[in-house]
């Protein structure tokens, strides 16, 4: 095995319990104290950062810095809100209080809150609760202790520290200022004034526009540095960040000749949150009133399979490539250690900063987003603590999700804006594909799912209902295709309650089923009604009330992009130039399970079923978000959601209508 410091490893590899014990003594050297956190000091210049987009880099320092000014080293960055229950009148407002000059710095007597009010002067301030997110994990270093045992005497020290204010009793569809406060002794910092905006009053019937899409993660060139007392970033997939060749070298947003700056440099993450920014309701012209993410949201664990982050004992993650200086490496009878770092969160949330500071994000929950600690060799007992038995905690840090779902779901939960109904589903607890959090509701989610769309159909104010969740229950991409525990749950549920649309990532492509009719006996689908979309002006129409639900994949907002299952497979909407216009032209995708081709669906035993559909109508392999434009209406009058497809470029290709009569 090859050490990634350069020369060899050739220790002979450590039993399960020998490693146990090495990886505890290793911790207990090294336990963290609030000294020693505070003693490792960083420059503002940000040399030993490496902090996910940017790493080490003086200009990612600098960006961090300009969040806000600074008060004993610290501002807030990354800012982030959140609806509470009741989007009308309840707004979580969110940050990272992080010290630009220690290292894990802890924040002691500081004092943060949020100022806000209807204008720049503000008026009302609420009290800030500041959260401490720990993580210890040992790291191997690459120096030899012995003729039989490397190093292990790293210790990657993380405590971060999320400010979270919830402000309730606000007016509906009012904008409101704010900015956070932060004190310590005579010192003080503010972050720059943004604003936001509450859900409308139903009666108000106005027309509004919000965005989704899934997968978004950071991009960023490998890091360098290896020191302990700095505790080293991990660099999640830093070998392929973006290893993508599906740009084009001609296209002046993916090339520009004046900086010669190639195609691997293009950040689509920062593009698509840019084009975010940008999107505007056709009607009124408003922002979008707010942001949904299908899961996999930063990949901050970058293994993805749902179980211990340090495993020795059984599937755990791959080793990076040699160019990844600061990874662990995996003794040769384990299934591999991982490269977890929660530094990227930090990077991540700075990314969204530009819409997240004035648009609420509501996440779902993938893969990637369990960050999970297991057993005792993991990391120490607090580090455990702090995530969780399914891995969640540090989400329940560093977001603010409705507490409105099933008490065992953290990441579940609904809410209304204006005549939409918004569920966020977990599909971790339902995936067959992957199945490290299978089943950990013990059924409570599913039965929650049933009841919330069922009372959100019988409610005179709710016309649409739009779900959205992470593995897909319909798809054709070769990489995961279809999920059969996903479907099995979810499609009978949304069939009988009329769900217009799910919003789905996981496949890293843009993908557009028709209105699927599902059979249950089978747990397959079949198009219901063909909705081609032939430009912005020859939109497809749906009529979800008789046609049933459509599925979107949009699991584009930046990973490296996944491929199509079949030789017959090929991009397909009207910016690709090949639709006809002729009823179901190229929906037909066949499968061949003896040559294990086309589309598949995972099943509970780990096989795939392969199966011939004919549902896929659109198809995009590059990078999109959705956009979906809202138009009220009142009783009995035709209201209207229509989809827009908006690549990261701003340029839209495909579009599709969903039409209700109005029940209030």
């Amino acid at each position: 095995m090859s050490s990634p410091f350069g020369g060899s490893d050739r220790r002979p590899a450590l039993s399960g319990p020998e490693q146990h014990e090495f990886l505890q003594q290793q911790l207990g050297r090294n336990r963290v104290s609030r000294r020693s956190m505070i003693m490792g000091s960083v420059g503002a210049a940000g040399a030993a950062f490496l902090l996910g987009n940017g790493y080490g880099s003086r200009a990612f320092a600098d960006q961090l810095a300009s969040t806000g000014t600074i008060a004993d080293g610290f501002v807030v960055n990354g800012r982030h809100l959140s609806f509470g229950v009741d989007p009308q009148r309840e707004m979580w407002v969110a940050g990272q209080l992080f010290n630009l000059h220690h290292y894990n710095a802890v924040p002691s007597g500081f004092k943060v809150s949020v100022e806000y009010g209807t204008d720049h002067h503000y008026g009302f301030r609420m009290p800030a609760e500041l959260r401490e997110l720990v993580t210890h994990v040992p790291v191997w270093n690459g120096v030899p202790t012995g003729p039989v045992k490397a190093s292990l005497t790293d210790v990657l020290r993380a405590n971060q520290f999320y400010v979270h204010a919830e402000i309730r009793n606000l007016r509906p569809g009012e904008t409101y200022h704010y900015r956070f406060v932060y004190t310590a002794g005579k010192q003080i910092g503010y972050t720059p004034d943004a604003t936001f905006t509450t859900a409308p009053d139903t009666s108000a019937r106005q027309p509004f526009t919000f965005t989704a899409y899934g997968d978004q993660g950071i991009t960023g060139a490998p890091g360098t540095g290896n020191t302990i007392d700095n505790a080293v970033s991990l660099q999640p997939e830093s070998d392929s960040h973006i290893t993508d060749d599906y740009y084009d070298p001609t296209d002046p947003d993916y090339y520009d000749p004046a900086s010669k700056k190639a195609p691997s440099d293009i950040d689509p993450v920062a593009a698509l949150v840019r084009q975010i920014t940008k999107v505007r309701n056709p009607h009124n012209h408003t922002p979008t009133r707010f942001n949904l993410l299908a899961g996999d949201i930063c990949y901050a664990n970058p293994s993805g399979d749902a179980v211990a982050i340090i495993n020795p004992d059984g599937k755990g993650g791959t080793q990076p490539g040699s160019s990844t200086k600061n990874t662990p490496a995996p003794p040769a009878n384990s299934g591999g250690w991982d490269d977890f770092d929660p530094y990227v969160w930090t990077s991540y949330f700075s990314t969204i900063e530009p819409s997240s500071a004035s648009t609420p994000w509501m996440f779902a929950t993938g893969n990637h987003d369990v960050e999970l600690f297991h057993a005792d060799l993991d990391a120490d007992a607090t580090t455990i603590k702090n995530y969780g038995s399914i891995g969640y905690g540090g989400h329940a840090k560093r977001l603010d999700l409705p507490k409105n779902g099933p008490s065992k779901c953290p990441s579940v939960y609904s809410f209304t804006y204006s005549n939409v109904a918004v569920i966020s589903v977990d599909a971790n607890d339902l995936s067959f594909e992957i199945q490290g959090n299978l089943g950990y509701s013990d059924g409570s989610q599913a039965a929650w799912v049933r009841k919330t769309l069922a009372a959100f159909r019988a409610d005179k104010h709710i016309d649409f209902i739009v779900a959205f969740f992470h593995h897909c229950a319909f798809s054709t991409c070769e990489s995961h295709s279809s999920d059969g525990g996903v479907r099995s749950t979810l499609a009978p549920l949304f069939a009988e309650y009329e769900v217009d649309l799910a919003i789905q990532g996981h496949n890293h492509l843009y993908e557009r089923t028709n209105p699927i009719s599902y059979h249950q006996a089978t747990n397959s689908g079949t198009s219901s009604v063909q909705a081609i979309s032939l430009s912005p002006k020859e939109a497809a129409v749906v009529h979800p009330a008789k046609d049933g639900t459509t599925y979107v994949v949009v699991g584009s907002a930046g990973r490296p992009r996944y491929a199509w299952s079949g030789a017959v497979e090929g991009d397909r909407n009207f910016l690709a130039g090949v639709d006809t216009g002729k009823p179901g032209n190229g929906v037909n995708v066949t499968a061949d399970a003896k040559k294990e081709v086309g589309p598949y669906v995972s099943q509970k035993d780990f096989t795939d079923r392969y199966e011939s559909i004919n549902w896929s109508q659109a198809r995009y392999r590059d990078y999109a978000f959705i956009a979906l434009d809202v138009v009220p209406a009142r009783a009995g009058q035709t209201t209207s959601m229509t989809l827009r497809a908006i690549n990261e470029q701003g340029v839209e290709f495909d579009r599709v209508v969903f039409k209700r009569t109005a029940k209030a």
